[in-house]
């Protein structure tokens, strides 16, 4: 993942764990433009760390992976995630990457007071 990531002109910043990944938002904050996380990791679960981050930076785009099924985000009221199953190809990561940061736009637009 980090490889397409960086042939699509991401600066990529890893986390081995939930707290680490929590570690490195709280140290970066506004300057992550998105997060791609596993729902399932060590050290915490991706669901709750994309949702406390989702508190906190309300705006920023998160797509969340898993090799299993369903996800269980959909059953949250107002999920804002895009969801990439496992295996995937690097087109459905970035179309997902295009989803979240298509969704979060508009999200600002409708927050701008204009």
């Amino acid at each position: 993942m980090r490889t397409i990531l960086e042939r699509d002109q991401f600066q990529v910043i890893e986390a081995e764990n939930g707290v680490q990944a929590a570690d490195t938002v709280q140290e970066f904050g506004e300057a992550i433009d998105l997060i791609v996380t596993d729902i399932y990791m060590p050290g915490g679960d991706g669901l709750t760390f994309a949702s406390s981050v989702r508190e906190s930076l309300p705006l920023l785009p998160i797509v969340l992976i898993s090799g299993y099924g369903d996800p269980p985000w959909k059953r949250l009221p107002c999920a804002s995630f895009a969801f990439v199953p496992k295996p995937f190809l690097p087109a459905t990561l970035r179309s997902a990457i295009a989803k979240a940061n298509e969704t979060m736009a508009l999200r600002k637009k409708a927050a701008s007071p204009d």
